[in-house]
């Protein structure tokens, strides 16, 4: 199969597996990660306005379409993270800098979808839950 745009770019998205980050291949777009923190209002009676506090960040998702692949285990794997809940390890590397910069982070599997259509690819739907930091180097 020739490469997607995102391979061809030197952009890659890797699932850490028993012993070392294996590249999630066909993936043809994302998007995330894209966090937000929340808002406290702080406000009390001695205050002339509002008053607020930025909360804990929270780094959101990463979404990932691919071209599915049944028989590719990186694919199996991710099915098999959703299933059992597992908390995993995550890497994007972003080869057009130089050095090339990676964002490292864990998260969860929470969803992963499969459609496809008539003279169409097979398509999965994945949806990564980021636990915790993002990790840039």
């Amino acid at each position: 199969m020739p490469s997607t745009a995102i391979t061809a770019q030197g952009i890659t998205i890797a699932r850490f597996g028993t012993t070392t980050f294996e590249t999630i291949p066909n993936v043809v777009s994302f998007q995330g990660p894209g966090g937000q923190a929340s808002v406290i209002d702080v406000t009390n009676l001695a205050s002339t306005a509002k008053e607020k506090r930025v909360g804990l960040r929270d780094e959101g998702q990463l979404s990932l379409s691919l071209h599915f692949n049944p028989d590719d285990t990186v694919h199996q794997g991710l099915r098999t993270d959703r299933a059992n809940r597992v908390r995993r390890q995550f890497k994007i590397t972003f080869t057009d800098t130089t050095p090339a910069a990676t964002w490292t982070f864990y998260g969860y599997v929470t969803q992963f979808s499969v459609q496809g259509g008539v003279d169409a690819v097979v398509e999965a739907s994945v949806t990564i839950e980021i636990d915790g930091d993002i990790t840039e180097a």
